[in-house]
């Protein structure tokens, strides 16, 4: 069995043609100080270097949107249909992928005007009710 350490480790993460460097814990194999793979300090890594880049570029974040479905009390899914996603669309952007520019200039007017999102929610219900008809 190979003996590791963990040790900081400085990575540059290209995030949408943007270089993103983070400083986080990673393993290293002790016989030869070469970084060796781990999956739970890389995903760490990673979701660091995300959060840098949301914060630079002012992105929403994985919070914010469960905050605005806990606020209108609404399943993943109900906010797609609200908003016209895809249910995954919503849970990948609660797992921490990155909105695109259009999805998260929505989602920022959602959460700083709650009668615009009001509005999606009644629009979406009249247009459930077109479809059944």
């Amino acid at each position: 069995m190979t003996k590791t350490y963990i040790k900081d480790y400085t990575n540059t993460f290209n995030i949408r043609g943007t270089e993103i460097k983070v400083t986080a814990p990673a393993k290293f194999d002790a016989d030869t100080n070469e970084i060796v793979a781990d999956s739970e300090l890389d995903n760490k890594a990673v979701k660091l270097a995300q959060d840098k880049y949301r914060k630079k570029y002012d992105f929403i974040g994985p919070e914010e949107i469960k905050a605005l479905r806990k606020k209108w009390k609404i399943s993943q899914k109900r906010l797609a249909e609200i908003i016209g996603w895809s249910p995954s669309t919503v849970a990948l952007y609660e797992v921490g992928e990155i909105p695109t520019i259009s999805n998260n200039r929505l989602l920022k007017v959602l959460i700083k005007h709650p009668q615009v999102m009001q509005d999606f929610i009644a629009e979406s219900k009249s247009d459930h009710e077109r479809k059944e008809m």
